[in-house]
């Protein structure tokens, strides 16, 4: 995760915690003043009758319901900002994401068409050496072929070496690679990492946009 999109969701972490805040305030000072008529109604009477220590409690307990009303106020103006700024800080993350995502998938794929590339070096490897186990098996074939009774056919498809071959590729990607994908054209002028670049809209290998 880069800088931006760290401060990003760190900026939303912030404002969820913000919106949370305001609203346990809220709940609080909502707490204070619904109970604040019992709280009256109990210091009432004495203090009308001249009780000095219920009129003090009387007159703390106002002031404390006028305060708790004051905050209620300021939290539900608040509430509303404290939304919009968390929604602004969302949408900022999100555009952040979105970036961070775009920047991977391009890092990502740059690293498969480099990967593509060394196995379209083991395929060149590769090609030369099944050349060159192909033309010994062409002079295999003409000597065995020689043999008294021997069935050309029968050297011949077996010589070739493609069923060992076949036999021998590992079970990824090569199982049954063919069947699964022999509705797609096999032919191509592209190399595998230029056909990965192209799949990924990524410019072509140096070597290919030579």
């Amino acid at each position: 995760m880069n800088d931006k999109l760290s401060k990003a969701a760190s900026a939303v972490a912030e404002a969820q915690a913000n919106v949370r805040t305001i609203t346990e305030n809220i709940s609080k000072a909502e707490a204070i003043v619904s109970a604040a008529a019992q709280r009256r109604t109990e210091h009432e009477l004495a203090a009308a009758l001249g009780n000095h220590e219920s009129r003090n409690h009387l007159e703390q307990i106002l002031r404390d319901d006028s305060e708790a009303e004051r905050q209620l106020q300021i939290q539900q103006r608040a509430l509303p900002l404290a939304l919009e700024r968390l929604k602004s800080a969302e949408n900022v993350h999100r555009a952040a994401e979105a970036e961070w995502r775009k920047a991977e998938v391009n890092r990502l794929a740059r690293e498969r068409v480099a990967a593509a590339a060394e196995i379209g070096k083991a395929f060149a490897y590769f090609s030369k050496a099944w050349a060159n186990y192909s033309a010994l098996g062409d002079e295999l074939l003409g000597l065995a072929s020689q043999e008294p009774n021997s069935n050309a056919l029968y050297l011949a498809e077996t010589i070739s070496g493609e069923a060992r071959l076949v036999a021998s590729l590992p079970a990824k990607p090569f199982l049954a690679i063919r069947e699964r994908f022999n509705f797609m054209p096999i032919s191509t002028t592209k190399s595998f990492a230029a056909a990965e670049a192209a799949y990924w809209r990524l410019s072509p290998p140096v070597e290919e946009a030579a």
